[in-house]
C-alpha cells in the first residue's frame, strides 16, 4: 500500500456524499447531498497530527457503518448501543459508508493508523 501525498491523495467515497480524502498530512472528511442534510456542507481539514482515535463501526446487513475521528475538543456524537450510526449521521468527524463500501474505509483506517503511528 503505498502512501498517500497531496499530489496523490487516497480516497474513501461514503453514503450519499460523504467522502473522506487523506494526503499524507491531512485528513478532510467532505459532505455534499444529503451527507451535508444534518451536519455542515462542505468540507473539514484535520491535522493527522491531531487524530487522536479512529473509530470504524461496521456495517451490517440491514444497517450502514461509519469511521468516525476522535480530535482533542472534539464534540463527538455519542450514543447507546443500537443508535451509534443514527447519531454519526449527525457528527462531523463521521462519515457513513454501506457494506459495499466498507473496505475502502479500512484501508482509509490502516492508512490513518500508519501515519499517526508511523513506528508501530
Amino acid at each position: 500500500m503505498t502512501s498517500p501525498t497531496p499530489e496523490n491523495p487516497a480516497t474513501a467515497e461514503g453514503y450519499r456524499g460523504g467522502k473522506v480524502i487523506f494526503d499524507g498530512r491531512f485528513v478532510e472528511i467532505a459532505k455534499k447531498g444529503l451527507a451535508a442534510f444534518t451536519s455542515a456542507s462542505g468540507s473539514k481539514r484535520i491535522p493527522v497530527k491531531a487524530i487522536t482515535a479512529v473509530q470504524i463501526k461496521p456495517a451490517g446487513a440491514m444497517t450502514n457503518g461509519f469511521i468516525q475521528f476522535t480530535i482533542p475538543g472534539g464534540n463527538e456524537s455519542r450514543a447507546t448501543y443500537g443508535r451509534q450510526t443514527r447519531a454519526a449521521v449527525a457528527d462531523e468527524n463521521s462519515v457513513i459508508f454501506t457494506k459495499k463500501q466498507q473496505p475502502e474505509f479500512e484501508k482509509m483506517r490502516a492508512l490513518i493508523e500508519n501515519a499517526m503511528y508511523p513506528e508501530a
